[in-house]
């Protein structure tokens, strides 16, 4: 008999990616129906895992890389699911911080996509998104690889993000802020009861520094719940405040609520102290402010909206009239761009705009004319393939800062790293 050989393998590889990216290309469907209808099929009992659930405007990231590093330094198997990627797909996936391949992936999406296919002929319209199959996979190896924890980052709000179907042993609410609008309300009070979807009933639930008004929907939401609600939003800001390896005080923040969490779930899953301190200096995290080059100094630096752009500023303060500061940036949305080049151009003495290949990005001309009047700076326009031509002209007197969409930081390190060139560049969710 013959068997299967490379060529088969090969051929039902590129199948299942060309299946991935079909769905991609169908772009985000906000609700929780469909992974409702995928868990029923998968089977519920694949959710043996303890979860912490994490939501947020911003540094929800941040936050979870921080609990993920906490709790493998003191010696548990760990799970990490987060959003979006930067160059390998397979950065979504973790276990104990180790990557999920794309052949591992892939073998998830052979078994997923049958369940997949009934339930579109079952309810036709109904065919899970890309990033519900994504989770899905996310699952099936955290049950396949028997984790002991999980910390469950939400795609986009809470409520009706398809990570919302476990029942966590907390749950996590970061910063409320103005961000996807259309999707989750025009108030800080609308997106703060869309993040407050992830409180679960008698599962405790908390908050960073979020506003009082914000606050005071969540701590609604757990009273209806009988939750337990903890925050830190009646502390001093930055005041004694946990040391990290990630650069910003707004860091130290998200140490902070990390910490916060493991003091709840001491009895549950017990840390020391001096290994969560261990822990809390050996957090990786690409993408925010990360020096990737000293002399000239390269710093890569995510940052989507105006709460972002104030963090990011406070950097720049720092670095202000100490050398020459070059900024590359990129972004989804043109509200967006306006709010963080109103923050950030000031500093800079060249600005070089990109489109990075995202259907939303602003164009070259859209940037341009979002800068203030007042920027007086040198502004050109770049182009990906081009990016190491540019890298040469900067030079060790000056400090390049290439931030606004984490698609776009992506793009620059696939080329920095050397990387060949893969699908995974093009498996980012359309939002």
């Amino acid at each position: 008999m013959g068997g299967s050989g490379p060529s088969l393998v090969d051929s039902r590889m590129k199948d299942l990616c060309a299946y991935l990216y079909s769905l991609r290309n169908q772009g985000s469907s906000y609700g929780i129906e469909r992974m409702e209808l995928l868990l029923e099929k998968i089977g519920r009992k694949i959710l043996n895992f303890p979860v912490i659930h994490v939501a947020g405007t911003n540094g929800k990231g941040s936050t979870c890389a921080m609990l993920d590093a906490i709790y493998r330094e003191n010696g548990y198997k760990v799970g990490l699911f987060s959003s979006p990627h930067l160059v390998d797909l397979g950065e979504r996936i973790r276990v104990n911080g180790k990557i999920l391949s794309m052949d591992k992936l892939l073998g998830h999406i052979h078994v997923l996509k049958p369940y997949a296919e009934e339930i579109e002929e079952e309810f036709r319209g109904m065919h899970p998104s890309f990033f519900e199959m994504m989770t899905a996979v996310a699952f099936c190896e955290f049950a396949g690889e028997k984790v002991d924890l999980v910390v469950l980052e939400t795609g986009l709000g809470g409520r009706l993000d398809s990570t919302n179907v476990v029942d966590p042993v907390v749950s996590v609410i970061t910063t409320i802020s103005l961000d996807h609008c259309h999707i989750l309300g025009n108030t800080v009070e609308k997106i703060a009861f869309e993040k407050a979807g992830i409180v679960k009933a008698r599962r405790p639930v908390i908050t960073g520094w979020l506003s009082f008004s914000a606050n005071e929907v969540v701590r609604k939401v757990a009273l209806e719940k009988n939750s337990s609600f903890f925050t830190l939003a009646d502390q001093p800001v930055d005041q004694n405040l946990p040391e990290t390896n990630l650069t910003g005080d707004h860091q130290k923040r998200n140490a902070a609520l990390a910490m916060c969490v493991t003091e709840c779930l001491q009895d549950q899953f017990p840390v020391s102290q001096e290994k969560t301190k261990r822990g809390l200096h050996h957090v990786s995290l690409e993408g925010r402010w990360q020096i990737l080059k000293n002399k000239p100094q390269i710093v890569l630096d995510a940052c989507h909206n105006q709460e972002g752009a104030l963090a990011l500023r406070e950097q720049l303060v720092k670095l202000s009239g100490k050398t020459e500061l070059i900024i590359w940036f990129g972004s989804l949305g043109e509200e967006r761009a306006e709010e963080i080049l109103h923050l950030i151009s000031e500093f800079a003495t060249q600005i070089r705009f990109f489109q990075p290949s995202q259907p939303r990005s602003c164009s070259f001309e859209k940037l341009q004319s979002l800068l203030p009047p007042k920027y007086s700076g040198k502004v050109l326009n770049g182009k990906i393939k081009e990016v190491k031509a540019y890298l040469d002209q900067i030079n060790s007197n000056q400090i390049l800062l290439i931030t606004g969409s984490i698609y776009l930081l992506g793009e620059v390190l696939e080329i920095v790293k050397n990387k060949k060139k893969t699908l995974s560049a093009d498996f980012q969710d359309l939002i």
